[in-house]
């Protein structure tokens, strides 16, 4: 009993200290603006995409806080997720950074006195709100699209990333559950939000164009490229793998055109092409097509999916590949193009929407609804080494203008306006 006395007392007291240290702060904050004349802000950052499998936004999000974190220029960020665990809730996952950044959690712990259930609503209902609101928020991000309603009041101003505009050009291939989201926050995010992000100049023309929004509060900021690709290649291949292949990574979903992947492989196979297609990335939403054309396949004995591997095989699956079948239908960035390129394996992608921005000169352009024109580029490609190694030369040069820290920059420039600070620097960053 006195165990959990204990217990309970002093996870009540880790609130009152959370409590404390916010007031701590916020009064440093306010004491550098009065006595030092010095600007410093509070941000805080939807980061539930953390609590999620890592895919392209989770680690858009993640590149760019670990760049901000790095920068010593009077922000901090406050990342909002859930900020009370039941005590058999997985615990929360590691954070890009630690310097300028916080993730406010508190597990009850096990041996609890008071009964959990009622416990957790009164502190997510109450407790929470508070703590966030003596945060003292300048500008509230959303890297994600749309900010969360348990976000949204904490801050005196919005800002959010826009990714793509596929659920309205495409709305066909966008999962219903996304699209039921998007639907019912983005527009009431793009009403509020004082300045938006783009990843791309694309999507920045799409969301004047199909959603009406003022050019004047768009700001285009390109994303970078993961150290551990720019690096290249340091880890080995899985072992099962050998021999010649092709590589597509992303989710398996109909926007990403895996069936036209699928079909121009098999033409591929019939022409005399001796490798495989390796593809990487979860099963998503509609896959009935796309898994009746993988098992209905001649060839398919020669494709192998591997799901999720983590970053560092990752780059070693693409510095192994013959080269990148990326023909998606629509993309707002396509990080696996800068991936790929930045690991010296040429890319073969659509001439659509943000593809021909992000990979430049250093790509293969093809039409997506033709698995033939895939299947034909990636012969000639393959049949021409000294092509083949321009691109390899062009791609390595093109990946390196993709810089995380010169998106924080801008990122960094993008919240103080919208905080009403002055703009110490560039507030858009195109590769």
């Amino acid at each position: 009993m006195l165990h959990r006395l204990a217990t309970t007392f002093g996870f009540l007291v880790d609130i009152a200290r959370d409590a404390v240290g916010t007031l701590r702060a916020r009064w440093r904050r306010f004491q550098a603006r009065v006595v030092h004349s010095r600007e410093e802000i509070a941000v805080g950052v939807d980061a539930y995409p953390f609590f999620e499998c890592m895919t392209g936004v989770g680690w858009y999000e993640w590149n760019l806080l670990a760049a901000l974190d790095r920068r010593d220029d009077g922000i901090v960020y406050n990342l909002y997720a859930r900020t009370f665990l039941a005590p058999d809730d997985p615990p929360p996952p590691k954070m890009p950074g630690n310097r300028t950044m916080r993730l406010r959690v508190h597990q009850i712990p096990p041996g609890f006195l008071l009964p959990t259930r009622p416990t957790l609503l009164f502190l997510r209902n109450i407790v929470e709100p508070l703590l966030r609101f003596l945060d003292g928020n300048q500008v509230v991000f959303a890297p994600n699209f749309f900010l969360h309603g348990d976000q949204e009041p904490f801050g005196r101003a919005q800002v959010a990333t826009v990714h793509d505009l596929a659920f309205v050009a495409m709305p066909e291939t966008v999962s219903p559950e996304t699209l039921e989201g998007l639907r019912r926050h983005l527009p009431r995010t793009l009403y509020h939000a004082d300045l938006l992000i783009a990843v791309s100049d694309s999507t920045a023309g799409d969301l004047v164009d199909r959603l009406g929004v003022s050019p004047r509060s768009n700001r285009t900021i390109h994303e970078g490229v993961d150290p551990g690709f720019a690096d290249g290649a340091k880890t080995e291949p899985p072992s099962n793998i050998s021999g010649p292949y092709l590589l597509f990574v992303s989710t398996l979903e109909p926007r990403k055109n895996v069936v036209g992947v699928l079909r121009a492989f098999r033409l591929l196979v019939e022409w005399g092409y001796q490798g495989e297609l390796v593809m990487v990335g979860r099963w998503g939403w509609r896959t009935e097509a796309i898994r009746d054309e993988l098992e209905s396949s001649p060839v398919h004995g020669r494709i192998r999916h591997l799901d999720y591997v983590d970053r560092p095989q990752l780059a070693a699956l693409y510095g192994g590949a013959d080269a990148l079948l990326f023909p998606s239908w629509l993309e707002g960035f396509g990080l696996p193009l800068v991936e790929s390129m930045a690991c010296g394996t040429p890319v073969i992608t659509s001439g659509t929407a943000a593809m021909p921005e992000i990979a430049g000169p250093a790509a293969v352009y093809v039409d997506p609804g033709s698995p033939h024109s895939i299947a034909s580029a990636t012969a000639a490609l393959l049949r021409d080494p000294q092509h083949r190694d321009r691109l390899v030369a062009l791609g390595r040069e093109r990946a390196q203008k993709f810089s995380w820290d010169r998106a924080a920059e801008a990122t960094a420039q993008v919240l103080r306006d919208a905080a009403g600070l002055p703009v110490e620097g560039p507030d858009e960053f195109r590769a």
